[in-house]
């Protein structure tokens, strides 16, 4: 009886915390980034909007900047955002064709120093390369942006890759089936029957 109310117990006060975890996670606000049309040539002129950025623009916080390929890419458009949102222009810059990757990035002013934040992304496909361009086309997560799948910073915030509401909801649903295997087991060694698989 101890045994079955411990593992109770174990269960009851764990659940509530993943469960938390995990609502946490899935209800963060990140910051996003659109881009239209999302197919174009280079020159073409092309709208950006985001959502879910800081307005305190030269107290606390950067202006929003839009770079290609990658956090460190060239700027393609410099914006202030109001009321956390941005709407904006940018002429699509002479670059090999195919898939490019564009990070809206915003930094927060500790003492003065920007510091990273989650940024927002889309791709964009180029079509053809630019004239007098022999540029390989840029794979949508290039390998320099510490921020992307495979990038390098051990700063990479879980929320940016989308996968940490499913993460949040496997790891309560694992906990609940511990939890019913083990009072399934105690039940069973308790009254002699034989266990599953056991």
């Amino acid at each position: 009886m101890r045994r079955r109310a411990g593992f109770l117990f174990i269960f009851g006060a764990a659940a509530p915390l993943v469960i938390l975890v995990s609502s946490a996670w899935a209800c963060g606000v990140l910051a996003t980034l659109k881009a239209a049309p999302s197919t174009a040539a280079a020159g073409q002129t092309v709208s950006a909007s985001g959502v879910n950025y800081s307005d305190a623009v030269g107290t606390t916080f950067t202006p929003v900047q839009i770079r290609l390929d990658s956090r460190t890419g060239p700027v393609l458009q410099e914006v202030d955002p109001v009321n956390g949102r941005f709407n904006t222009t940018f002429q699509v810059p002479a670059v090999g064709g195919g898939d490019h990757l564009l990070i809206a990035t915003q930094n927060k002013l500790v003492d003065g120093t920007p510091k990273a934040g989650t940024p927002g992304r889309t791709t964009m496909r180029v079509e053809g390369a630019a004239a007098g361009s022999s540029a390989p086309a840029a794979s949508p997560w290039s390998s320099s942006d510490p921020g992307a799948p495979g990038g390098s910073a051990a700063s990479v915030d879980a929320r940016d890759s989308g996968y940490a509401p499913l993460l949040g909801i496997g790891l309560s649903l694992a906990l609940l089936s511990i939890g019913v295997t083990l009072v399934a087991r105690d039940r069973a060694a308790r009254g002699g029957r034989p266990l599953l698989g056991g």
